[in-house]
């Protein structure tokens, strides 16, 4: 299968820190990639730079193809990356419904006037929204609360509303930063069954994670970065067994 997505010797520096030293890696489609890596070892700096979020020192990111390393993140949107954030960003105050929509307005061609006037093309956008948001909810298994508010949700609810909203651009790729984070065992493994289920539906996912057993249950392959380098790549069984894995977590060399 080939590479949806390739970054190539990504080196970032922020004043004299270097976050990320020359790393390269690569997200084959329709898999489930993840990186791991102890506090601090650049995986959000990694979905970052392939997000036009910080544009890297040098290296390249290429996505199907082409490259785009230093794009705006709104063009980055377009070509068909959506994410999710360490930190949640939902407007709590907007309905569950409402959240969604605003993911599926980067694929809008309306515009203010079209807005303003609501010209039939207006309403028929409308429509194709309405359907595309509770499509994502239906994913994310949040139809029957699309009507609350998003503050309203529990934390592990407000996680899969962020999910669905990222759905809702209708990415070839989606990148989960830490999406179990603060979850509790059960809201776990109702989020892992719905990453199975968007990879069922022909997303790639790449994902950021803590939680080894959630990232070696889900994962295809898995990247592990220490202090900005990539010391290991290779299945969850083999990753686990490696030994500068195992010394970047335990913090000791392993003989």
């Amino acid at each position: 299968m080939s590479a949806l997505l390739e970054l190539k010797d990504i080196t970032i520096q922020f004043g004299g820190l270097v976050a990320l030293d020359w790393v390269s890696l690569d997200v084959e489609e329709k898999k489930v990639i993840s990186l791991i890596g102890p506090n601090g070892a650049g995986k959000s700096t990694v979905f970052n730079v392939i997000t036009g979020i910080y544009p890297p020192t040098s290296g390249k990111v290429i996505f199907r193809n082409e490259d785009i390393t230093g794009l705006k993140p709104y063009l980055i949107t377009d070509r068909g990356i959506a994410r999710t954030f360490q930190n949640i960003r939902l407007f709590k105050n907007l309905s569950v419904l409402d959240n969604v929509k605003i993911g599926c307005h980067c694929r809008g061609r309306a515009g203010v006037f079209g807005a303003l006037c609501r010209h039939p093309g207006v309403k028929a956008e409308e429509k194709i929204i309405l359907e595309k948001s509770l499509n994502a909810l239906d994913v994310v298994e949040l139809t029957g609360k699309r009507a609350e508010l998003a503050k309203n949700l529990s934390y592990g609810e407000q996680r899969r509303l962020e999910i669905a909203r990222a759905l809702a651009s209708e990415p070839v790729l989606l990148l989960l930063d830490e999406p179990a984070a603060g979850m509790n065992p059960q809201e776990k493994q109702t989020l892992m069954q719905m990453v199975q289920r968007i990879r069922r539906i022909g997303i790639t996912i790449f994902l950021v994670e803590h939680d080894m057993k959630f990232v070696m249950s889900l994962s295809d392959r898995v990247d592990v970065l220490d202090y900005g380098r990539k010391i290991a790549s290779g299945s969850p069984s083999e990753v686990q067994r490696d030994a500068q894995v195992i010394a970047a977590y335990l913090g000791k060399e392993v003989v």
